[in-house]
């Protein structure tokens, strides 16, 4: 089967569509260094993702009905640098600095065959939608690459109070839609096993998945996997998609 009957594509944003124009703790880490930082910038890898993940699991969904989502982030900044900047208060002028730039075209860009493969999705008439862990800032960097406009709808996990994998997110998108979705008729395009082709797929929808590297003890179906969005575009173009 290939789109045949998919009435529905959903796309996940960082790593699918969205590329990081250099890794965050390189870039935490050239912003520090403006105000001091002496550290390297594999000890901001390690303190960094530690303190994503301990936010994550305090505050879900980046605050979502606990704190705002700016307060989300300067917490994590704040864990991250506190006590290696020689001036304590300057943690909150590297925190403004980095939310402001995670918003626009400075920190982010397209992925390779993102254009081309929304493009030939958009000629085919199935609506196009995005369902994606983020935070409001999604639409500012959306609007700064230049691809808001090849939306019918965005589902983030901070409006919607739910995170991928869950199926209530999966459910919200298809409620979205204009016209009335099967799950069946849906087909969710992410780069995570976890959250994006297993959620989906225990959702009911189709699922592929965008990676060039899987490390899971029960990896997808061969030909769901792709390694760069243009390699699912001229499986497309070649229709020889098997969903």
């Amino acid at each position: 089967m290939g789109l045949q009957h998919i009435k529905l594509i959903t796309f996940d944003v960082t790593n699918t569509l969205l590329k990081f124009r250099v890794p965050p703790w390189q870039y935490y880490a050239a912003v520090a260094r403006k105000y001091g930082y002496k550290g390297t910038d594999e000890e901001v890898d390690d303190r960094l993702s530690h303190n994503y993940n301990i936010l994550l699991s305090k505050y879900p969904n980046f605050g979502k009905c606990t704190i705002s989502w700016e307060e989300w982030w300067r917490q994590v900044v704040k864990r991250t640098f506190d006590g290696h900047l020689p001036v304590s208060s300057d943690v909150n002028s590297v925190a403004t600095e980095l939310i402001e730039d995670y918003k626009t075209a400075k920190c982010w860009s397209a992925a390779e065959g993102s254009d081309i493969l929304l493009d030939s999705i958009q000629k085919r008439g199935i609506t196009v939608g995005i369902i994606s862990n983020f935070d409001p800032r999604l639409y500012d960097v959306l609007g700064s690459i230049g691809i808001i406009n090849k939306f019918d709808f965005i589902v983030t996990c901070y409006e919607f109070g739910f995170s991928k994998p869950d199926a209530k997110i999966f459910r919200h998108a298809l409620e979205r839609c204009k016209q009335s979705v099967k799950p069946s008729e849906a087909l969710h395009i992410g780069d995570d096993v976890k959250t994006d082709y297993e959620g989906a797929r225990l959702a009911g929808w189709h699922a592929v998945l965008i990676s060039d590297d899987i490390k899971t003890e029960k990896p997808p179906a061969p030909n769901h996997v792709f390694n760069s969005l243009t390699s699912l575009y001229l499986a497309l173009e070649k229709q020889t998609l098997v969903l």
